[in-house]
């Protein structure tokens, strides 16, 4: 069963540089995967380089897949078959709510176990997100599988408690990892990941 992946969180958080991480993770680890993204040129993927890790670019244009764009998901879920991906990474515009793309992948037939959506936190811009996106903010950690508190060398270490306090205000079970934007895919994390990709049911 093809898992799914979801990297979200508001524009400017590190989705980018935990796509691409991903991206070289699966391919040194010899897992076949897929990804799926608004616009090459919205996070700055180089097309050439994913090619030379392997990758097929399965571009959706005109807007953003968890909403204008839900038929295309489908279209492109589709086609993805052919494929046979063990896992499928889908990068959801930085000002939707996740929940969005989530239901749709379920009305597809996806069981929610087999996605995963991975929410990254700036700790750099924590106070203006509670000022001005409480309310996307509360439903992006709902939804959310794993919560990254990224950016921590940025900041101060009272920043990130403060950022742990939101999320587990929110959601206390969530799992929660500290990172920093050079080095996201730490021992804990690809522990996370490798779980879900190992993960058969509840």
């Amino acid at each position: 069963m093809t898992k799914v992946l979801l990297v979200s969180g508001f524009l400017g958080s590190g989705k980018t540089t935990l796509i691409k991480s991903l991206a070289e993770y699966f391919s040194a680890n010899n897992v076949k995967s897929a990804l799926i993204i608004n616009e090459i040129g919205e996070i700055g993927i180089d097309n050439k380089y994913m090619k030379r890790l392997g990758y097929n670019l399965w571009e959706l244009f005109g807007g953003c897949i968890c909403c204008t764009l839900a038929s295309g998901l489908v279209d492109t879920m589709e086609q993805l078959k052919e494929y046979e991906p063990e896992v499928v990474m889908i990068e959801p515009s930085g000002g939707a709510d996740p929940k969005t793309t989530i239901d749709a992948l379920v009305d597809m037939d996806i069981e929610r176990k087999d996605i995963v959506n991975f929410f990254l936190l700036d700790t750099t811009r924590l106070e203006m997100f509670m000022a001005v996106l409480q309310p996307l903010l509360q439903s992006s950690i709902n939804e959310a599988d794993v919560v990254l508190i990224n950016k921590t060398e940025l900041t101060e270490e009272n920043t990130f408690h403060e950022a742990l306090r939101i999320v587990r205000e929110i959601k206390p079970e969530v799992p929660t990892v500290k990172t920093r934007r050079d080095n996201l895919i730490d021992e804990e994390m690809a522990g996370l990941v490798n779980k879900f990709l190992t993960k058969e049911g509840d």
